[in-house]
């Protein structure tokens, strides 16, 4: 599937759980959280120790999510993506996006076998915020991304 076509289909989605938000200080999934919140998203924190961040409640895991996801977000440390992966399955989600940006990707092969063992549909690179109404800084970034190869014209979803 081509990688913006995959992005919009995500991004069609209504409700999104955000794993790896922190409670301590600002971080990519608190970012791509605010960012899909902005562009009318409803949108799920999960993180398993903190009850709220910021005004938003937090979920100690995706399954733990009242009425399911469509989708989700991993924004946590690859370590911890193989549960998450499971967790989106068990919650319904169709959907799951692994975050890639300039540091440590947020998967591993364990956690892209489960997600895809479970059905669910998978982006492996870049981020949310390179498709979700762009700012400048991530439209250049998404630019050169694709020109290094970090983002393929397609993926296997």
């Amino acid at each position: 599937m081509k990688t913006e076509e995959a992005a919009r289909e995500f991004l069609a989605l209504g409700r999104i759980a955000v794993a790896g938000a922190s409670a301590s200080q600002p971080g990519v999934g608190n970012g791509i959280a605010d960012r899909l919140r902005a562009t009318d998203h409803e949108v799920f924190l999960v993180h398993p120790r903190a009850e709220k961040i910021g005004d938003h409640a937090c979920y100690p895991s995706v399954d733990a999510v009242p009425g399911g996801v469509e989708g989700v977000v991993v924004a946590t440390a690859a370590g911890n993506a193989r549960a998450v992966a499971e967790q989106a399955a068990r919650a319904g989600a169709t959907w799951i996006w692994f975050h890639q940006g300039t540091g440590p990707v947020s998967f591993d092969d364990e956690a892209l076998e489960a997600a895809r063992s479970a059905g669910l549909k998978t982006i492996a690179v870049g981020c949310p915020m390179m498709y979700c109404a762009p700012d400048i800084a991530h439209r250049c970034m998404r630019g050169l991304f694709r020109a290094v190869g970090r983002i393929p014209k397609q993926i296997e979803v």
